[in-house]
């Protein structure tokens, strides 16, 4: 019995941080390099969810991320990054972007 209680609990705790992890609204394509101190060498945006915040700042395919709340990439911990992007819904987060053209900007996503 103290099994399956341990376990409902276990599951409804994943359950409940699941439910209050914010959605970015988009997907990067991200490289890391180092072992026991990764860091970011590189993030892209992937796709664009219609409707997001992200797709209202402006982020597009292709944009490549400079800096994730001024944690400037290439050489942002990689552990700094995840925990921006991991924040709770109506949160913000400021990213840094250099269009293809060479252009930036400054998105600043709420996770909704």
């Amino acid at each position: 019995m103290r099994v399956l209680i341990t376990i409902l609990l276990t599951m409804f705790s994943f359950y409940t941080f699941a439910e209050e992890q914010g959605e970015k609204g988009f997907k990067m394509d991200v490289n890391v390099s180092g072992f026991f101190s990764p860091e970011v060498t590189k993030a892209t945006i992937k796709s664009v969810v219609e409707g997001s915040s992200a797709e209202k700042e402006g982020l597009n395919v292709g944009d490549d991320v400079v800096a994730i709340d001024g944690c400037k990439i290439p050489g942002c911990p990689a552990s700094t990054a995840k925990s921006s992007l991991q924040k709770k819904v109506g949160d913000n987060v400021v990213l840094s972007m250099l269009k293809p053209n060479g252009e930036t900007y400054e998105a600043n996503i709420t996770l909704q």
